[in-house]
């Protein structure tokens, strides 16, 4: 088999330990795979790590809670980068005691991994349950938000003239109890102002450079070409386009 180019290989994802563990057991032992980890543990492990969230539960001072929360994750083998977002350590020094431990507990149902044999007393999944509810319809009220009112789009390069087309109807003349409408061309630009242009003017933008073309929405563009391709080749262009057979 001919070999690859060096460097080509897509580098696969690193995969903690923690995780990593748990998935061998769960594919290995299945439903007993709970069992099986209670099994793994060692009870001084486990007394090691009770103890040390017993400190953690009761301490006050956030930089020292930080520090024995750090020290709890690399006994598992894992570390703070291992559960996403930010929010989750103002809640769980939000509470003390029991509270703080049921805190933590959710934190691991929520980033879906195991929870560890001296954890398990205070995994609380009907909370776990109201949270995904109360978010998935938080979700739905944003989308709802967001479809009534879509939020605008600001760009640095918005554009910054834009073309306005007014028409008024007016009595034919030549043809009595038939209208034309008379379409004027507004052109408008931050420091002119909104000022009527004639069809000539507005054609000879296209001959400037690509910049001129940028100022403008996509549409109002493609208006200003459609107007040089249908009145371009006239000598003498109308100053204001007339649309009969009304």
């Amino acid at each position: 088999m001919p070999r690859g180019r060096r460097g080509t290989r897509a580098r696969p994802t690193q995969v903690n330990k923690y995780d990593a563990h748990h998935s061998v057991l769960q594919d290995t032992y299945g439903v007993q795979a709970d069992l099986r980890r209670e099994l793994a543990d060692s009870r001084e492990a486990v007394a090691e790590r009770r103890e040390l969230l017993g400190t953690f539960a009761a301490c006050a001072d956030s930089q020292r809670a930080w520090l024995l929360l750090e020290d709890y994750f690399s006994k598992l083998s894992l570390a703070r980068k291992d559960f996403a977002g930010n929010d989750w350590w103002p809640r769980l020094m939000g509470v003390t005691g029991t509270a703080r431990l049921e805190q933590t507990a959710l934190l691991f149902l929520r980033a879906k991994r195991p929870i560890p044999p001296e954890l398990s007393e205070h995994a609380r999944f009907e909370r776990l349950l109201e949270i995904e509810e109360a978010e998935q319809e938080q979700r739905h009220v944003e989308a709802l938000e967001s479809w009534i009112l879509p939020p605008q789009v600001n760009h640095l390069d918005a554009p910054r003239a834009h073309l306005r087309v007014v028409a008024a109807p007016v009595a034919c003349e030549d043809c009595p109890g038939q209208h034309e409408l008379v379409i004027s061309l507004l052109l408008h630009r931050p420091r002119s102002g909104e000022k009527p242009r004639t069809v000539a003017e507005l054609i000879e933008l296209t001959t400037r450079a690509v910049h001129e073309q940028e100022l403008f929405p996509p549409r109002d563009w493609a208006f200003i070409q459609w107007l040089a391709e249908m009145y371009g080749g006239r000598p003498q262009p109308p100053e204001t386009p007339r649309l009969g057979g009304i």
